[in-house]
């Protein structure tokens, strides 16, 4: 069991929490993406490009773990879509046990600032923007548009580049 990957799962629902997110497991996965893009904090899972944006099936395992010893809940949204995200009984034991670096709780604050109470349709738009920018090296503005576009049909050109525009200012106001 990776107690450090577990720790910072749970930072990340407690940080979405505070922030007026209903926490869902999507919003779980792209702000550990979006994270990782930025490369402001170790983000110890492996992200491929799925149906809606970056996932990671490595994440989804360990929140299954987390919720089968008792660290995370994982309850139907009451508003009918998805699932909420929450800590759990034995959420205390696993801070007892494992830390983070102010670095890290601060890396996570600000990406879980950055996504906020955001619904699952921009969570998709800017996560994948993001790793369209970060992971494939594409910088210019309007190339990652298209290239989001392309992956996303559904996407309008005008939606894309929008959402360009807000994750590249968080990237940059990263740095």
């Amino acid at each position: 069991m990776n107690f450090k990957s577990h720790i910072i799962i749970l930072a990340v629902i407690e940080s979405l929490r505070k922030r007026g997110s209903w926490t869902g497991k999507t919003h779980v996965q792209k702000a550990l993406s979006i994270l990782r893009d930025s490369g402001k904090t170790t983000v110890p899972f492996h992200f491929v490009l799925y149906k809606h944006g970056p996932y990671s099936f490595e994440l989804e395992s360990e929140l299954e773990q987390m919720q089968s010893y008792g660290a995370v809940a994982i309850d139907p949204n009451p508003e009918g879509y998805g699932v909420t995200l929450k800590p759990a009984k034995m959420a205390k034991y696993l801070r007892e046990v494992e830390s983070l670096s102010d670095e890290e709780r601060q890396a996570i604050d600000e990406i879980c600032t950055f996504v906020g109470a955001r619904n699952v349709a921009d969570l998709e738009r800017l996560a994948t923007a993001s790793w369209i920018r970060c992971q494939e090296s594409v910088s210019r503005s309007t190339d990652v548009a298209k290239r989001l576009h392309a992956l996303k049909p559904h996407i309008p050109i005008a939606e894309a580049e929008k959402a360009d525009r807000e994750v590249y200012s968080w990237l940059a106001a990263t740095k």
